[in-house]
């Protein structure tokens, strides 16, 4: 097979995003050669950048950096997809420019793909990032709050309405390209909902002077991380009744339809209302339950019984309505 035809297929879907004097570059790795068969040997990835412009203001490209295709240390990749942040060789790029980007593949064999189609992007300065970004965890929800920026990235007061991009993930740094909220956030707390308990979520909030599409973001606020948590409890159980026995006291309830619930604590007291005591040590799944008691003729004791559920805060309900149980 010619060398061209082994080469890597360009990368697809190439984009560029500036926040503030940063390019955030992503794109899919290729998944077959120039000749349409199926890539095995792929080496790395080689990025250039070329400044826009007439005269001397544009500039031609400039490899900038290479990227291991494998465990790559310069760059993030998740499910084939790359990403590499241009700092301008660590100083940041030029406010008021515009860029053009495109990558080539390259083969174990030092075969050269083709570039991908370029793409272009204008750098200029953006709201500095909010700061105090904080978290509250709920049940099956996170509330997120921080403090605006008053400046923007050039030192300037900002001017023009600020409005946020809040972004979330399940491992610590790596984040969507998409906001977690559909529109822009024009305050300053927004509430996470539909989320699953006891799974930790990772949150940071962008800055951005642009209420629409495409994102003129700032960077990373400072990441917090929340954890959702159950924390409503089962209803009461109801209709608790009692019989007494020739071992003792045994009680009946009705079976709380929740699914969640995973069993049952049966309190005792000698007075009503008070100085209840838990009689078993685990939630008991039955809906009865016999107390091993003899007192005298005329003695009185009180029962009631609660819920739990299955969450890791064993949830309790409020006890029952309690029974009074008079020994003849």
């Amino acid at each position: 097979m010619a060398p061209e035809l082994r080469a890597p297929a360009p990368p697809d879907d190439l984009s560029a995003v500036s926040r503030d004097n940063r390019v955030y570059l992503t794109w899919w790795r290729p998944t077959k050669n120039m000749s349409g068969k199926p890539l095995r040997d792929l080496m790395e990835f080689r990025i250039y950048r070329r400044q826009v412009g007439e005269g001397e203001k544009g500039t031609p490209p400039v490899q900038i950096a290479r990227v291991r295709a494998t465990l790559p240390e310069n760059a993030q990749v998740s499910d084939g997809r790359y990403r590499y942040v241009d700092e301008g060789e660590g100083e940041g790029l030029a406010y008021e420019r515009e860029y053009a980007y495109f990558v080539r593949a390259v083969g174990f064999g030092e075969e050269i793909g083709p570039p991908s189609p370029e793409v272009t992007v204008r750098v200029r300065p953006a709201p500095l990032p909010p700061t105090d970004l904080r978290a509250e965890a709920g049940d099956g929800y996170v509330i997120l709050t921080w403090t605006p920026p008053r400046l923007g990235s050039d030192g300037r007061e900002l001017t023009s309405p600020v409005y946020y991009n809040l972004y979330r993930g399940t491992s610590p740094s790596s984040f969507g390209d998409r906001p977690v909220n559909p529109e822009p956030i024009a305050e300053t707390r927004y509430t996470d909902l539909g989320l699953h308990n006891e799974v930790a979520y990772y949150y940071v909030v962008r800055a951005t002077d642009t209420a629409s599409p495409p994102w003129h973001e700032s960077r990373d606020s400072n990441e917090v991380r929340a954890v959702p948590s159950d924390s409503t409890p089962p209803a009461r159980p109801r209709h608790l009744t009692f019989a007494i026995a020739a071992e003792g006291v045994r009680l009946y309830w009705d079976p709380n339809p929740d699914p969640e619930v995973a069993g049952y604590f049966i309190y005792r007291s000698t007075h009503s209302g008070v100085g209840y005591r838990r009689l078993n040590a685990s939630p008991q799944v039955q809906t009865t339950f016999l107390d091993l008691v003899s007192l005298p003729s005329g003695s009185v004791l009180y029962y009631a019984v609660s819920a739990v559920d299955s969450s890791p805060a064993q949830n309790e309900s409020g006890l029952s309505e309690e029974v009074r149980v008079e020994f003849p």
